[in-house]
């Protein structure tokens, strides 16, 4: 999917070094990006969500430094950052754990669990921390081959990784001020339909294969 209109705009703007795209760019998908992370990892979230937002702004200033870096021929600025947040939160909680730090790995998402794991182990050689990242974005191109949507693609590993929260669903799906009931009702609407396409294309047998 290539970038919107709202975005080459943006895209353009930040490359010829206007003072205010960034901000601009931040309230377009700031929130939404934040949620996401918060939503994927909620051990973090919970914890201490100063990293998710710390992540998310190493993404921005990371693109607004080199915003050649982004092709708008290829995605869009929106799953680019997404992309570059959820590396920068992996590399926070990665030096965290090379300090002792654990408590803040995101323990409670079964998936990253199994990579963090052995990630965090001192002994770990460079290697092997490529061969999870490989891994990674094994899982990432299994899904993104069933799902057009990047929140689709998230509610997805959150399925595969047993997260059961109704609110967790809520805010990848932005819905958080409907009332309790009407939230339980679209979240079970949208996994169901998740799920369908999990179970019909054994989506969930091919990414378990990569764990092993």
């Amino acid at each position: 999917m290539k970038a919107s209109k709202i975005e080459l705009d943006l895209h353009i703007l930040v490359s010829n070094g206007d003072s205010l795209a960034l901000t601009k760019l931040y309230d377009l998908c700031g929130d939404h990006i934040i949620n996401l992370l918060s939503a994927r990892y909620p051990g973090v979230a919970k914890q201490d969500d100063a990293q998710l937002y710390d992540a998310v702004n190493q993404a921005f200033f990371g693109y607004h430094r080199n915003p050649g870096t982004f092709d708008p021929e290829k995605s869009t600025l929106q799953r680019f950052l997404e992309i570059a947040a959820e590396r920068d939160l992996k590399n926070i909680l990665e030096k965290e754990a090379r300090h002792g730090k654990k408590k803040n790995l995101p323990d409670d998402v079964e998936l990253e669990e199994k990579f963090w794991n052995s990630i965090v182990k001192e002994q770990q050689q460079p290697e092997n921390l490529l061969i999870k990242k490989e891994t990674i974005n094994l899982i990432d191109l299994e899904l993104a081959n069933h799902f057009d949507s990047t929140t689709d693609r998230v509610l997805a590993s959150m399925i595969i990784a047993g997260e059961r929260e109704t609110r967790a669903y809520a805010a990848v799906l932005q819905i958080s001020e409907l009332t309790a009931a009407e939230q339980q009702d679209e979240v079970k609407r949208v996994k169901d339909r998740i799920k369908k396409v999990l179970e019909r294309k054994d989506v969930e047998d091919k990414i378990k294969q990569f764990l092993k």
